[in-house]
């Protein structure tokens, strides 16, 4: 089974001061995340600014994903693209100047999209069943990038072997679920690195070393050094206590 891309959501629940923010951006592309999402303007004007210093080098520039509701705003703050309602898409969406990804809710939502002639990027909730994943993978074209979520720090890790499932799903065309979004991966505390890193290893291999993290928030505050062994093992998290 091929891996799936990792991005997470940043949902915050701690204050951080700009300079966390600028070294959590920093550590989120380290980390290998494929996108950052959030509906906080301020972070948005935070990582666009630090993930633009990242052009040219490797890793890239993460895409920031904007999920709120001042899409101007949002923009002008130098997101890379935006989230919207698939019911409630019109052809103004086309004309905001960044990309846009589609927030799909049936089959239905997505055969009206692909018929508008929209077949970009597609959002899946996490409430999805199997039935209609599989519907839904039947009508997207396979060049199309389809983001499923999953919500972060789940009992026993359920969220790893769901991810593993999404992942080798497959229509007749050979259209899959192309990554995954942990939602509230990062909330500004201690565990936001640790758990990114958590994820990514477990989700795209079958079995990882024991590993300790250092960065940012962990660091800050001197949470840090613990360890998570590999395999895929569940892990706890303070977060959730």
């Amino acid at each position: 089974m091929r891996g799936v891309s990792i991005s997470v959501e940043f949902r915050p629940e701690h204050t951080l001061d700009s300079n966390e923010m600028e070294i959590l951006s920093q550590e989120l592309r380290k980390a290998k995340s494929a996108s950052i999402w959030t509906s906080d303007i301020h972070a948005i004007e935070y990582f666009s600014r630090e993930q633009s210093t990242a052009r040219g080098n490797f890793p890239g520039p993460c895409p920031v994903v904007f999920t709120g509701n001042d899409i101007k705003s949002a923009v002008e703050n130098g997101a890379t693209a935006v989230l919207l309602n698939a019911g409630d898409a019109n052809d103004a969406d086309l004309e905001i100047g960044v990309d846009v990804i589609y927030k799909v809710e049936s089959a239905k939502e997505m055969n009206n999209l692909i018929a508008s002639g929209f077949d970009y990027a597609f959002f899946l909730s996490e409430s999805m069943d199997n039935n209609e994943l599989a519907k839904i993978l039947e009508l997207t074209p396979q060049s199309s990038v389809l983001i499923s979520s999953l919500s972060s720090m789940q009992e026993e890790s359920a969220e790893i072997p769901r991810a593993k499932e999404l992942a080798a799903f497959s229509s007749e065309l050979g259209t899959k679920v192309s990554g995954v979004l942990m939602t509230k991966a990062c909330v500004g505390d201690a565990e936001d690195l640790k758990y990114v890193h958590f994820v990514t290893e477990q989700i795209n291999k079958k079995s990882s070393s024991t590993f300790s993290m250092t960065g940012l928030t962990g660091a800050t505050n001197g949470h840090f050094g613990s360890e998570i062994s590999g395999g895929n093992q569940s892990a706890k998290w303070r977060r959730k206590e």
